[in-house]
């Protein structure tokens, strides 16, 4: 008998230490808002992931709720944190030590206000020349949803009278109703200022013009870069996982397309990721290097068999 249950405790402990360690952890969970760029990095990101045997999951959420989601340890993953743009957002997280900046995943790219061709041709070339123009413009600025970083910076400008702006308002909505807007302004060649930044469709569709300025809005206007964030825990958890999102980058072109895709063409974001994945192997192995899969075998290897 005695040996019987020896026997038995031998065996269910060899098979629990059998059983791979990344079966058991929870999913790595990402922060998506309802942007078609990020939406497919997104997706890009998490086939990848789960090729390699990791369990990941998406959780739509405006991108004013990110943050908090992060810090409250709701979510893991957070691939569209625009610097400097949404700077105030992320001091308090980098404080706690509970979140990591992990890596650029878009360079170069631009954040500001931006006016029509046929506005920038009649003067409206800076910050400066709104107030100049304010009834041609109806005193507003268009700009994405109330809680965004834009929506922030576009609210200290008026708050701030920065170059005269203090009468102005502005109307903030999420993104495509935003534009929205603005295409049918264009359609009418009203006068019309809003927030625009790259990557986006709307800088391969529209003949618009980013403002200058002369310093008053240096966090808006602004060369900017996108970048990955990532929870402490996830790093210790799943440290290949996290060195893989850590490189993950493309350029302003390749998300540019993205958004083109999915947002004009009505392209189905997971199979635009799969078949951007399928024709880009080379640099999904780059990212990958020599990290390993979930069960232990060269990732770069896996992800061949996979796509």
């Amino acid at each position: 008998m005695y040996k019987s249950i020896i026997t038995f405790l031998f065996a269910a402990f060899f098979l629990a230490s059998t059983v791979p360690a990344y079966a058991e952890t929870a999913p790595i969970r990402f922060a998506v808002p309802p942007w078609s760029g990020a939406m497919v990095k997104a997706a890009v990101a998490t086939q990848v992931l789960d090729a390699l045997g990791y369990k990941t999951s998406t959780v739509p959420m405006e991108a004013s709720e990110v943050y908090k989601a992060l810090d409250a340890g709701e979510v893991d993953v957070y691939m569209s944190s625009w610097l400097p743009t949404q700077e105030m957002l992320l001091e308090p997280l980098l404080k706690t030590k509970n979140v990591h900046v992990a890596g650029v995943n878009v360079a170069r790219a631009h954040t500001g206000l931006c006016v029509p061709g046929y506005a920038h041709a009649k003067g409206v070339e800076n910050l400066e020349d709104l107030a100049k123009h304010a009834d041609k413009f109806n005193s507003t600025i268009y700009t994405s949803e109330p809680g965004s970083g834009m929506y922030i910076l576009v609210d200290e400008l008026i708050k701030k009278n920065t170059d005269g702006l203090g009468s102005w308002k502005q109307q903030g909505a999420p993104v495509d109703d935003m534009l929205k807007d603005v295409i049918s302004a264009f359609k009418e060649k009203k006068w019309v200022v809003f927030t625009c930044w790259e990557p986006h469709w709307m800088n391969i569709t529209l003949d618009m013009r980013y403002l200058k300025s002369m310093g008053g809005a240096p966090k808006l206007i602004a060369e900017s870069t996108i970048n990955t964030l990532i929870r402490a825990d996830i790093k210790t958890a799943n440290p290949d996982a996290y060195l893989f999102l850590s490189r993950f980058n493309v350029s302003k072109l390749t998300q540019g397309k993205w958004t083109y895709d999915i947002s004009l063409k009505e392209q189905d974001v997971n199979e635009t990721a799969s078949a951007w994945i399928k024709g880009n192997l080379d640099t999904v192995r780059q990212w990958l290097g020599n990290i390993k899969a979930a069960n232990g075998d060269l990732a770069s290897d896996v992800i061949k068999t996979k796509f």
